[in-house]
């Protein structure tokens, strides 16, 4: 795999991943570290040149709520 299939894969898991902890509508502290963590991931991805491309046009804390 290489590094813009890596990218591709990681930004699919962490948004899989807060969409599912979004819908769960649970508010726990670990929860909202989670979703916390997956959101810096995906803002530190933002940096790659091709992330609009691939759905990181957006304030990623704004769509969470984080």
């Amino acid at each position: 795999m290489n590094a813009e299939q890596t990218l591709l894969t990681l930004i699919e898991l962490f948004t899989h991943y807060l969409d599912e902890l979004t819908a769960s509508h649970a508010h726990t502290e670990f929860i909202c570290g989670e979703k916390t963590a997956y959101v810096e991931c995906l803002e530190i991805i933002k940096g790659w040149d091709n992330s609009a491309k691939f759905g990181l046009d957006i304030r990623v804390a704004d769509k969470y709520n984080v």
